[in-house]
């Protein structure tokens, strides 16, 4: 969804928990993505990132329009944003198959949000206590732009002063009901909770049952995976992991990533014929691509990178101030 998308962007740029936060969120989701939008903020690749941004770039008329328009300030009010991702009747995700759920928490006025659906004619029914919205319109008359086809059977709730809610046609009742009681849905196995938890700073998460996703059992021989990423004092993180259907199929695809690791040295270390600063980069990635650590055992991979935080704020900076000299050069 295109509101989706414009907000991830917004709060991307702006106390950490350092925890999966699934409160709200329906039991039974094949999937999840969440963004702890307050503890990145928190941390330096976030901080840096705000410092970067382009004050005329369309995220800040996008801010605008949020704090104008429905009372939020994007930059203090979005405190973490969560995906849950569910199977269609048959028990599997597929692209015309599967219904989704988007929590946004924070500070809001749900007043001033129905206040601008009203104003505004935007469409509505009842749900129990809640007056849900059709998002498609609604995104349209916010942001001035068509919301993409997936939006046209979602609804909009402002549930509460912390949260609201998007949600399809066919799972809102469900989604509300869930958020009324403030359910907390288990979705991660034991084992990779805790590597979350380990993880501190953690800023932003990924799960997904391959099993319930179409061929992915079938093309990958995985069952799940799941990633974790945020920063300590000194290191941006990443783990990740990885359980296959078999022992057997995790072994290779361990030995498989340790020989790409070990190309991808080599490879790096040929720097004949390039510049300065060409130099620097194939640098700063061949020590990237030697913090890599590969692991796991029995049905599971891992893989694990510990990098400097200052080297990738800097490698971050120039990747962003060269992308904003483009559009000038040309």
């Amino acid at each position: 969804m295109r509101l989706l998308a414009a907000l991830i962007l917004l709060v991307t740029v702006g106390t950490a928990r350092a925890a999966l936060n699934t409160e709200s969120l329906p039991a039974g989701a094949v999937g999840i993505i969440a963004i702890d939008v307050a503890a990145f903020r928190e941390t330096k690749v976030g901080q840096a990132l705000e410092k970067l941004v382009d004050l005329k770039s369309k995220n800040m008329a996008a801010s605008r329009q949020l704090n104008e328009r429905l009372g939020i300030d994007a930059k203090k009010d979005l405190l973490d944003i969560v995906i849950g991702i569910y199977p269609g009747i048959d028990g599997k995700v597929s692209e015309q198959n599967a219904s989704g759920v988007v929590l946004f928490r924070g500070k809001f006025l749900p007043a001033s949000i129905e206040a601008f659906a009203k104003k505004n004619g935007v469409p509505a029914k009842t749900v129990g206590k809640h007056q849900a919205w059709e998002a498609g319109p609604f995104i349209e008359k916010l942001t001035g732009e068509k919301p993409k086809d997936n939006a046209k059977d979602a609804y909009l709730v402002a549930h509460s002063e912390d949260l609201v809610i998007i949600a399809g046609s066919g799972f809102l009742e469900r989604a509300l009901d869930a958020a009324d009681r403030r359910e907390k849905a288990v979705l991660l196995p034991a084992a990779i909770e805790a590597k979350f938890g380990a993880t501190r700073n953690g800023w932003l998460y990924l799960y997904a049952d391959a099993t319930r996703m179409k061929g992915a059992k079938e093309d990958l021989g995985a069952e799940n995976l799941s990633l974790v990423l945020g920063e300590n004092a000194t290191d941006l993180r990443l783990a990740s992991a990885v359980v296959f259907a078999t022992a057997e199929k995790a072994a290779v695809i361990r030995k498989q990533l340790a020989g790409l690791q070990a190309m991808a040295t080599i490879g790096l270390m040929n720097d004949d014929g390039k510049s300065a600063e060409e130099k620097e980069n194939m640098a700063l990635l061949g020590e990237l691509v030697q913090r890599i650590r590969i692991g796991g055992d029995g049905k599971q991979a891992t893989l694990d990178v510990d990098f400097p935080i200052e080297k990738a704020v800097r490698a971050l900076t120039k990747a962003i101030e060269k992308s904003q000299q483009a559009p000038a050069a040309k």
